[in-house]
């Protein structure tokens, strides 16, 4: 089947055509031609009104269900809601049951076969049973695929064991995601620690959470030959003291999630337990400085933060809600829709395209002829509606049910596989 992209501005800063408006012409899964005025009477036309394309977006730090919790998220459902949202490659966290800490469980998430043409890359646990006491099998992991190390949204406590694990990380050539949070300051905690937690009654999670364990991370770090990604950072103190620390020692990466780039702790005003995530939604002062992160390159990648619960697990009072939400189907249009005044869209595109697939050294699609297809397709001027009967993620813990978007994934396209 041939495809043809008609109009489309293509969106891939080191692209010979970036920022042009070319037609893209897809045959046998692999770009053919790309020019202006393609005409080819056999190929199925993908047009819009203000129609962008760029590689396959790329998510570190999916929860990907599958396996042991088929009923929040089969990799079936979790690749068709990839898809959805323009995403062709998933790194995902080892949070599973088994936990993902073998060459058998990694080799089942890297060559499952439902995966719907999506990349699946594994992220191995940092500990034995991510119990936070023992490093795990590194170099078994990373022969069978592995790309990182992590305990997933779980802080790492002992000192001890993260100094270990950036040493074998280290040694293994591969990074270790933390995500910093001291859990003896964010325990309980329900939001962020401010005015709005303390006029809605609710323990608020510290900022000097987050910051404490940074501070603790570049400190072990200075003493090791590793690199580490600071996955989900939610505070200006914290990006800043990342930022003066890659300017003497540029070894540490950095992601934002999305709902951090557009919410604050005022959104939680009518307890929205979809809303309720990890890490929390901060001051506007946070929001802010993050979205400058991503202007000036200390933010590395924007991730969906994807974590797929059942209705039992947010459909209680907002403190005996389990933190998450599903983001892979409306993280892109919810990033150009609120965030079009605050960043260029080619800087949104790079920090979910080229960003996640360097930090992590994975191969990074290009749009030239002869490659295989790998290519998101999306209008800016298309309203549609993100409805119940559209979500193909098995779960539903989403903050915008119902919720009228202006930016559409018109296809994404794997090879020959085409979706939209």
């Amino acid at each position: 089947m041939n495809l043809l992209i008609k109009d489309a501005t293509i969106l891939l800063k080191d692209s010979e055509f970036h920022q042009q408006k070319r037609d893209i012409l897809i045959t046998d899964g692999h770009i053919a031609r790309i020019a202006d005025n393609i005409s080819d009477v056999q190929a199925q036309i993908i047009k819009g009104s203000n129609l962008y394309c760029t590689i396959g977006l790329c998510d570190v730090g999916t929860h990907s269900g599958e396996p042991g919790f088929e009923h929040r998220e089969t990799m079936d459902s979790l690749t068709r809601a990839a898809r959805n949202g323009g995403y062709s490659a998933l790194v995902v966290f080892p949070n599973n049951k088994p936990i993902t800490q073998s060459k058998t469980t990694v080799n089942f998430l890297r060559n499952h076969p439902n995966r719907n043409g999506v990349e699946i890359w594994p992220v191995g646990a940092l500990s034995q049973d991510l119990k936070g006491a023992d490093i795990s099998e590194y170099l078994d992991m990373v022969q069978a695929g592995a790309v990182a190390m992590s305990e997933g949204l779980v802080g790492v406590q002992d000192t001890g064991l993260i100094n270990r694990a950036m040493q074998y990380a280290g040694s293994a050539g591969i990074p270790l995601i933390v995500h910093p949070d001291d859990h003896y300051l964010s325990r309980e905690g329900q939001m962020h620690e401010g005015v709005m937690s303390t006029s809605l009654g609710m323990k608020g999670v510290p900022d000097i959470a987050e910051i404490q364990m940074i501070q603790r991370d570049l400190m072990v770090l200075s003493y090791n030959d590793a690199h580490i990604i600071e996955h989900g950072i939610s505070t200006a103190r914290g990006l800043e003291t990342i930022r003066q620390y890659n300017e003497e020692d540029p070894r540490v990466f950095v992601t934002v999630p999305y709902l951090n780039l557009v919410h604050t702790d005022e959104d939680l005003h009518e307890f929205d337990s979809n809303l309720k995530v990890m890490p929390v939604l901060r001051e506007h002062s946070d929001r802010i400085a993050l979205i400058d992160g991503v202007k000036v390159g200390t933010i590395d990648a924007i991730i969906s933060n994807h974590v797929p619960l059942d209705k039992e697990a947010k459909d209680v009072e907002f403190p005996y809600a389990v933190p998450g939400a599903i983001g892979l189907e409306t993280c892109l249009p919810v990033l150009v829709d609120e965030l079009k005044d605050d960043l260029d869209l080619a800087q949104i595109v790079d920090k979910l395209t080229i960003g996640p697939r360097q930090m992590l050294g994975l191969p990074i699609p290009d749009i030239i002829v002869g490659a295989q297809a790998n290519l998101c397709v999306f209008d800016t001027n298309a309203t549609w509606t993100y409805a119940d009967d559209q979500i193909a993620s098995a779960s539903r813990n989403s903050p915008y049910l119902n919720r009228e978007f202006h930016t559409k994934i018109v296809a994404t396209v794997i090879g020959d596989s085409f979706v939209g």
